[in-house]
């Protein structure tokens, strides 16, 4: 009974350390959502006033599966992080979360030791209503919120060496590698989501060997950038800038290109659309979700991340491509290569290319001379046209 009562202090400790880190996000994002601080605040009211009038196996449930989604993505995102490479001051609530997500599995532990109902009636009752309540919980709110938290809490993994010749820099809080140009023309490269400048390595030297100039960043919250994360790409476009304005000044760059990996595929898309200083965009693996066809669950979890990151969904690309050459790469992961056949058609200057046997952005894998040869004759022909 002792532990039983510990049940809900340990709720409230828990609730309060993880509101403090979604408060965190949500106001430090460029265009923070009221509703989303309202809702942010009012849940955990709403769960407190709860907690009382509702029945033990409930309370446990839900005190121990939500408190492994926010131990689990802060252990990922921000545990790891300060423990491998020193805490960064956006690592403060996230330590916070996770110390929020195991107060509340042992809040849901204590409930199990709480007295419990007698009514037979009631108990039957409640069990076919927990079991249409709990499909609809985990269908509607813990898996939109487990796949809110994966997009705005990447792993901040160490960067790997890069093996040729090459300066690190950063740029107002985005830190890269830079391999300055033999040819003039220097690449804005980016990777994919929940990665980092390393996991693009290859194609930093592939480019570096032909002469093209490589500018490979890691996007905010990822590698070594500060800032929050954000698995959808809706803050990365400041970052794009920045490394544009950068190539701009170095000396020895005439034209700027843009390669990007499937998430940073979409970003570069995105930029060369605003910014003709982007004069062509190889993007490998695009495919926004937008742009794949939304389902329900789809739509709830970019409302939940617009309310968590404090940042405004980056838009759909189909008719939002570059005027600027461009070439698609597509594999055959699902919906990948229908959707860049619309962004194709919706191009002004734009070459498909389709790898049907290779997983999602494993083209260069699957066929790598050919890999080279196309995106290289690309590249020329997009920096002499």
């Amino acid at each position: 009974m002792r532990f039983a009562r510990l049940e809900r202090p340990l709720l409230i400790a828990g609730l309060a350390l993880i509101t403090i880190h979604l408060l965190d996000l949500a106001l430090a994002g460029p265009d923070t959502s009221l509703i989303g601080v309202a809702a942010i605040v009012a849940i955990p009211l709403a769960a407190l006033w709860a907690q009382p009038r509702v029945t033990r196996p409930t309370r446990a449930a839900l005190g121990v599966t939500v408190g492994l989604v926010f131990a689990g993505f802060g252990i990922a995102s921000h545990g790891l992080h300060a423990v491998l490479q020193g805490p960064g001051w956006y690592d403060v609530t996230g330590l916070g979360a996770i110390a929020g997500g195991l107060l509340l599995i042992a809040g849901g532990v204590a409930a199990l030791f709480a007295p419990g109902r007698r009514d037979r009636r009631y108990r039957v009752a409640h069990a076919a209503a927990w079991l249409v309540g709990a499909f609809a919980l985990l269908s509607l709110v813990l898996l939109p919120l487990a796949l809110s938290l994966m997009i705005t809490h990447a792993p901040r993994n160490p960067v790997a060496a890069l093996d040729i010749p090459h300066e690190n820099v950063r740029i107002g809080g985005v830190a890269g590698w830079y391999v300055p140009p033999r040819n003039g023309t220097a690449v804005v490269l980016i990777h994919g989501s929940t990665g980092n400048r390393a996991r693009v390595a290859d194609r930093a030297r592939l480019l570096a060997r032909h002469g093209y100039g490589v500018l490979a960043i890691d996007l905010p919250g990822n590698g070594e950038s500060d800032g929050y994360s954000n698995g959808l790409g809706d803050n990365a476009q400041p970052a794009v800038t920045k490394a544009v304005d950068y190539l701009e000044r170095r000396p020895g760059v005439r034209r700027i290109a843009g390669f990007g990996v499937s998430l940073g595929g979409e970003v570069l898309l995105e930029a060369a659309a605003r910014d003709d200083r982007l004069q062509a965009v190889v993007s490998d693996g695009a495919a926004r979700p937008e742009d794949a066809g939304m389902e329900l669950t789809t739509k709830i979890v970019r409302t939940m991340v617009r309310g968590i990151s404090g940042m405004r969904p980056a838009p759909a690309l189909e008719h939002h491509m570059p005027s600027s050459p461009t070439l698609l790469i597509a594999s055959g992961a699902p919906e990948e290569i229908p959707v860049n056949r619309r962004y194709a058609e919706n191009a002004a200057d734009a070459q498909l290319w389709e790898i049907p046997e290779a997983g999602h952005t494993g083209g260069l894998r699957a066929r790598p001379a050919e890999y080279e040869r196309r995106v290289i004759d690309f590249l020329d022909y997009a920096s002499t046209g």
